[in-house]
């Protein structure tokens, strides 16, 4: 591919992924805006309600309603920052076992690049998920694969090996930690089913299979493919790995969840943490999952309603509705900012390399 048709795909990349942001964004705050108007009519209707009360008693329990409801108005303004910054840190971190997943993937054809290379390339593409279909995050992942050398069909099949393995300890995450939580029992044996389903494909003894079925790790090892070829591994390592890396991710990723139901007002008061971060975490796995199967925009609305039907018992409603909104919102600025971050690094330091050194110049 020419310079300039590679400048142009890039260009038509950027562009597509700026507009499904930009629904998503929308999406979200159109949502909020829904939220906080049916909290403010439910103020109205307390407020009504407490003028033609006929008791005392009943009176003061309607004040105790509205005051709830109140503290619950679902207002950027009224949420903890503090905790909404630790929270997007721990998501943050949360990126980097997905890297080193993709990094044992791109070892089952025998390629090797760096650990920092791997967790760029897996960051950077969390912004194609905005896009419907979700094929821009192959894309993007496999497109900066090959600019390190990894052929693109190996590398886009270590992108699919990294997400179906996501997904599939996800699923069997959420599916386990459901069935303590006082949610509908289907529904945890649904995810757990489906991560059991996914992991099936994952196994050694199929995943290779496959791959040699395919010739892929032929091509990757063809001498023209990579400079950087050893001998592709075997047996359960990459399986193995998987499990472990996804394991740690989920629980950062649902932990930085828990963080934002933290920072948001109206949560009660005797609500357990231990249950909290149960739920965090087996809620967003579980909605990260559903999110991706609608191959929605970053599965908006699937995502908000998986997350809302198995934290409402635990959290109310609409703490619920509003987490899920706030999360939306804070991943997105994180997955965009570390996107333009990262990704601007390579060029940074390649301009730096460029700079003519000052003193010989001067002694020029």
């Amino acid at each position: 591919m020419s310079p300039n048709a590679k400048t142009i795909a890039k260009i038509v990349i950027a562009l597509v992924v700026l507009i499904g942001l930009g629904l998503t964004v929308k999406k979200s705050f159109d949502a909020l805006a829904q939220q906080r108007d049916a909290t403010l009519q439910t103020i109205s209707q307390l407020d009504q309600q407490i003028q033609s009360a006929t008791s005392q008693v009943a009176r003061e329990g309607l004040r105790r309603e509205r005051e709830l409801a109140a503290a619950s108005l679902p207002e950027l303004s009224n949420v903890s920052w503090a905790w909404l910054a630790i929270a997007a840190l721990t998501y943050s971190v949360g990126m980097i076992p997905g890297g080193m997943v993709l990094l044992e993937a791109v070892g089952t054809f025998g390629l090797v690049i760096g650990v920092k290379d791997a967790i760029i390339s897996q960051t950077i593409g969390h912004v194609g998920k905005y896009v419907p279909g979700k094929a821009m995050v192959v894309v993007i992942r496999a497109g900066r694969l090959k600019e390190l050398g990894i052929p693109w069909l190996a590398g886009s099949t270590a992108v699919f090996m990294e997400t179906i393995m996501m997904m599939a300890v996800g699923a069997a995450l959420s599916g386990a930690m459901l069935l303590w939580l006082p949610v509908p029992r289907w529904m945890g044996a649904c995810a757990l089913f489906a991560g059991l389903a996914a992991t099936t494909l994952s196994l050694p003894p199929i995943l290779y299979r496959i791959i040699d079925r395919l010739g892929i790790r032929r091509v990757a090892q063809e001498p023209s493919s990579s400079q950087r070829s050893v001998a592709p591994p075997g047996g359960w390592r990459f399986f193995t790995a998987a499990w472990l890396w996804h394991l740690l991710g989920w629980i950062l990723i649902g932990g930085s969840f828990g963080m934002v139901l933290i920072s948001l007002p109206g949560l009660p008061e005797d609500a357990s943490r231990v249950t909290l971060v149960v739920a965090s975490i087996a809620a967003m796995a579980l909605a990260m999952v559903v999110g991706f199967a609608s191959l929605l925009p970053g599965g908006a609305g699937a995502r908000e309603l998986a997350l809302t039907v198995v934290l409402s018992p635990v959290v109310g409603t609409s703490v619920a509705l509003f987490a899920a909104i706030v999360a939306r919102i804070l991943f997105i600025v994180v997955d965009v900012g570390l996107a333009i971050g990262l990704g601007g690094m390579p060029r940074l330091r390649a301009a730096s390399k460029r700079q003519p050194n000052v003193s010989e110049s001067v002694g020029a």
